[in-house]
């Protein structure tokens, strides 16, 4: 019942911001993610995370909000995602070593393949509700469980708003506030082999597909700061109809959790993985680009 409870009431606000928006701009609403910070501020409540490391990540969260509203130079974001795993990090009285820097990295890389993902508003909520979803049924953590079911029910009534092109978007503080959620839950239950291999399996096509993109761009001389539509969803979206761009990334999903359900999680799997979602990428890539845009169809 409170599932429920709470998937209309993030309905009703995201109903309300989309009518208060119009009211100050004529342009698609963006931001909405913004509202994820409830669901941060209920698992660190919870979980008794310390609320001085809380405030800091609502502050940067409020920076990133602003960077929707208005453009704000690149490098103050490059600095946020920097100092947001380390904050993290230290919160749970680690100390400084190389696990830092490989946790920096990790969310870095998270952070931004959400971002490139989120150029259509289904797309980013479909990744983000087979990560939560994962979370929900293979977390051995009971409020990890009830925070991610709450997410899930905010991703639903996001979802309803989306029927309609262009309606809403998450924004960067979305995929901002999502990365924290789940940086923090994987920290929280790292033991956990099932779930990581599960994550690992979710995620990874998009990640590759993120590299992929950005050595295509480096080698065309593009400005890796400028806006792209080379990812895989972008360029199906314009090829195909019935948003068939959704597919990609559950397809290769399943076929990953397919093969990591065989073995054990070690340096082997996460090879095989990442060398068979680059021929995924490569296959798929050379593939949508022989067909022709659907208005010519």
């Amino acid at each position: 019942m409170i599932y429920i409870t709470a998937a209309i009431l993030f309905y009703f606000i995201n109903f309300f911001y989309i009518k208060i928006w119009k009211k100050i701009k004529k342009n698609t609403p963006t931001g909405v993610g913004i509202f994820l910070i409830f669901h941060l501020f209920f698992y660190i409540m919870v979980s008794e995370y310390p609320l001085f490391y809380f405030n800091l990540l609502a502050m940067f969260s409020l920076f990133y909000y602003l960077d929707d509203l208005m453009t704000i130079n690149f490098k103050w974001r490059i600095l946020i995602q920097i100092l947001t795993p380390v904050i993290i990090y230290f919160s749970t009285n680690h100390l400084f070593s190389i696990n830092t820097f490989i946790l920096i990295f990790f969310f870095f890389i998270l952070m931004n393949t959400l971002n490139f993902q989120d150029g259509e508003d289904l797309n980013i909520s479909i990744l983000l509700s087979m990560v939560f979803l994962t979370f929900y049924f293979y977390s051995t953590d009971l409020f990890v469980k009830k925070t991610s079911g709450l997410i899930l029910m905010y991703l639903i009534a996001f979802v309803a708003f989306n029927r309609k092109k262009k309606f809403l978007y998450l924004g960067d503080i979305g995929c901002y506030i999502s990365s924290i959620i789940i940086f923090l839950f994987i920290i929280n239950d790292f033991n956990n082999m099932i779930m990581i291999k599960l994550l690992l399996s979710v995620i990874i096509f998009p990640v590759i597909d993120v590299i992929y993109v950005v050595l295509y761009r480096i080698y065309k001389n593009e400005n890796l700061l400028s806006r792209n539509y080379h990812h895989i969803y972008q360029v199906l979206k314009k090829k195909t109809r019935w948003r068939l761009y959704l597919l990609p990334n559950i397809i290769f999903a399943l076929i990953n959790i397919l093969i990591s359900t065989q073995t054990s999680l070690n340096v082997n799997l996460v090879f095989n993985l990442i060398s068979l979602n680059l021929l995924f990428c490569i296959i798929a890539h050379i593939s949508i680009n022989y067909l022709k845009n659907y208005n010519e169809n």
